[in-house]
């Protein structure tokens, strides 16, 4: 048997095994605390505004991303005690991202008093959007939990990450490099935030 023949057999092999496909499925395993860690990773909105967000306060000192840092704790806390529909807050999410992308990109490490504000309006998303479905009071204190420790913790080693790269390497082409992956972030965030305004040709 030829070489193209037994890949053939492996691909065929491989089709017919092949299971039913989930769009977004929970993570097998993994409940209660765990889930809401990783809640504010889960989709692409709030992912892009996590990493956002951690390319925007990495671009500043240390003193002053601890600004940055302990707004986003208070009102991630703020934002799950007030609750709100993940579907209303998915666009808003691309448009924080996209701001933060965009403010890294061209002003990294300036204009303080609006990077807190945006930090505060991405901050209280996150945590609206990390409310978990109706069930045992005890078990959804357990997940929002998770989620406000995998919002913030999550936040501090993205933040961390950005400071030791450029602390560790200093050259200009490093600062360059961040700030090309912050304008790609916004830009990403941006198309995903028209797509949710879209209108779809229903004639095909």
């Amino acid at each position: 048997m030829s070489r193209k023949q037994v890949w053939w057999l492996v691909w065929l092999a491989m089709l017919v095994a092949a299971g039913p496909a989930h769009a977004h499925s929970p993570v097998p395993g993994i409940e209660g605390f765990y889930i809401g860690l990783l809640h504010p990773f889960s989709t692409p909105s709030q992912a892009l505004l996590m990493i956002g967000l951690g390319l925007l306060v990495g671009s500043f000192d240390v003193d002053r991303a601890r600004w940055h840092l302990g707004a986003f704790l208070a009102v991630t806390f703020i934002g799950i005690l007030a609750g709100g529909g993940f579907e209303a807050l998915d666009a808003t999410m691309f448009a924080a991202a996209f701001l933060a992308g965009a403010l890294a990109a061209l002003v990294p490490g300036k204009l303080l008093p609006i990077t807190i504000v945006l930090v505060i309006v991405a901050g209280f998303q996150i945590g609206a959007a990390s409310i978990p479905d109706p069930g045992p009071t005890r078990d959804r204190v357990i997940t929002m939990t998770g989620s406000m420790v995998g919002a913030n913790v999550g936040l501090v080693y993205i933040l961390g990450t950005v400071l030791f790269v450029r602390e560790r390497y200093p050259w200009r082409w490093v600062e360059i490099a961040l700030r090309v992956m912050a304008a790609w972030l916004g830009a990403i965030s941006l198309l995903m935030f028209a797509l949710r305004f879209a209108r779809v040709d229903e004639s095909f």
